[in-house]
């Protein structure tokens, strides 16, 4: 073989090896390297709304989903609903002492991520996305669980959250949650190198989505200086089934009076059954009836308070990602609003927030 094509074919190789190589490094990305390995086209941006009119979306993965074709049928019921925006939570797991913060078998991978936010925005739906510990190994709520080593779990978390910050700025997310619910830990100072660690990789809008707090407002700390804070908003209302709307906006307004102006209701839920108005966190109790009319007046009377308190919007929670949107809510899921009154009443609210925006 004359040189010439012999250095031709050795570079051909070397250009071929390289190519190999570069292509199995990105199918195959470290935890919290910052750079999501995802087939799905990116998707297009959708800027937050002034007011955002929204509906969280639960994903939970499982084997066998159809991902594409369940993230449009999801994007055009909640679109149905005059929505505006979606909040995708997606869980991660941890032990009762805090030593790891991972994916599980129901985290969906970045990929699947990818297809529903490319159908939300493809759909002109803004989308938040946000971490949700599941609350299962840790043996008690996320509101209450303290890891036994703080700087441990928060380098495991934010090796494992740096990657879905980076698939946010990849797809221009508006808004990336940091942390969801963790009342216990959202003042610890552990936050700081965190947020400067998502900040690196991701351009975008970071938030804290905070609990309730019984008296009004929301709990303590935000998860660091200089984020966003939302709120899951469940108060507890001493008021009879039989409350009317009115009386039920009065106690919602008065609660969320001491929210600052222009904060999301990242959360807003309950279950359609008795005694909910105390509790509406709680629901799935089998020995109670489903009572629609109990969550219709509580999504009317939040909706209410929207306006009357200045707030930047509201989500209701919650759809389980790819759930059947013609089986209506059970003793086992009383808070599902899907093919009930309380899809209705969203859709009855966001005409309204949505013609006065």
């Amino acid at each position: 073989m004359k040189p010439f094509r012999l250095a031709a074919v050795l570079l051909c190789a070397a250009l071929l090896l390289c190519a190999a190589l570069l292509s199995a490094c990105s199918s195959a990305v470290p935890a919290g390297s910052g750079s999501p390995a995802v087939s799905t086209p990116k998707a297009t941006a959708v800027p937050m709304p002034a007011r955002q009119l929204g509906v969280d979306i639960d994903f939970y993965a499982y084997p066998g989903m159809n991902v594409t074709a369940l993230a449009r049928q999801d994007v055009a019921y909640v679109k149905s609903l005059h929505a505006n925006a979606v909040s995708i939570s997606f869980p991660f797991s941890s032990n009762a002492r805090g030593t790891y913060a991972e994916a599980y078998q129901s985290t969906p991978t970045l990929s699947q991520l990818a297809a529903l936010i490319a159908a939300a925005e493809g759909g002109g739906l803004a989308v938040t996305l946000r971490p949700l510990l599941d609350e299962k190994p840790l043996g008690k709520s996320r509101v209450f669980w303290v890891p036994a080593n703080l700087p441990e779990w928060f380098a495991a978390y934010q090796q494992f959250l740096l990657p879905y910050a980076a698939l946010a700025q990849r797809d221009q997310v508006a808004v990336f949650v940091v942390g969801t619910e963790l009342t216990k830990l959202s003042a610890v100072p552990e936050w700081g190198a965190l947020d400067a660690a998502v900040r690196r990789v991701y351009r975008g809008q970071l938030a804290y989505a905070n609990n309730w707090s019984p008296e009004g407002g929301s709990s303590n700390g935000n998860g660091g200086p200089g984020l966003t804070e939302t709120t899951d908003a469940y108060p507890q209302f001493q008021l009879a089934d039989s409350a009317t709307v009115g009386a039920l906006a009065t106690a919602w307004t008065r609660w969320a009076r001491l929210l600052p102006s222009g904060t999301v209701l990242s959360e807003v839920g309950i279950g359609a059954q008795p005694g909910a108005y105390a509790h509406p966190y709680r629901w799935g109790t089998a020995s109670l009836p489903i009572v629609p009319q109990i969550q219709v007046k509580w999504y009317d009377a939040a909706c209410r308070a929207v306006t009357a308190d200045h707030l930047g919007g509201i989500y209701f929670w919650s759809l389980t990602f790819g759930q059947s949107l013609a089986v209506p809510a059970d003793a086992g899921n009383a808070g599902s609003f899907v093919a009930a009154p309380g899809a209705r009443a969203i859709a009855s609210c966001y005409t309204t927030l949505g013609a006065a925006s």
